[in-house]
């Protein structure tokens, strides 16, 4: 098992489907369709622009950015428009998932354990310690 990542604040796609693709001793296919059907139907946050360092007036050449909510009422991710036509590819099981076409979008710790405790997965190991695995609700 790969040293725990505790104290990072955020991961890439391609590095959570492999940790936990690792952990769970699962194909990376199947926890890449887990994510983007987490994505487009459940809330999953990941993004492909920190809105917290991203202005009004920033321009994004050549990556034209939407913003997208799985759910009515809450507040949409910046994701780029290709990583998200990929994704729902992605989820109808239409298309074989490449993570390279997925490789600026991540998610933070915090956005991650929401979608994890509403969906009722399990909270992964490399990046959540025992006691939080653990806690009592």
């Amino acid at each position: 098992m790969p040293e725990p990542y505790y104290e990072i604040g955020s991961f890439k796609f391609a590095d959570i489907v492999m940790h936990w693709s690792r952990e769970r001793l699962t194909h990376e296919i199947v926890i890449t369709r887990e994510l983007a059907r987490g994505i487009v139907r459940e809330d999953l946050r990941f993004q492909s622009a920190d809105p917290r360092w991203t202005q009004s007036t920033t321009t994004f050449r050549g990556r034209p950015l939407i913003g997208y909510s799985a759910r009515q009422g809450l507040p949409p991710i910046m994701i780029r428009s290709e990583a998200l036509e990929h994704l729902f590819a992605i989820e109808n099981e239409s298309v074989e998932p490449k993570l390279t076409t997925l490789v600026t979008e991540f998610v933070t710790r915090n956005e991650f354990r929401k979608w994890l405790v509403h969906s009722g997965k399990a909270l992964p190991e490399f990046w959540f310690s025992s006691d939080e695995r653990y806690a009592k609700i």
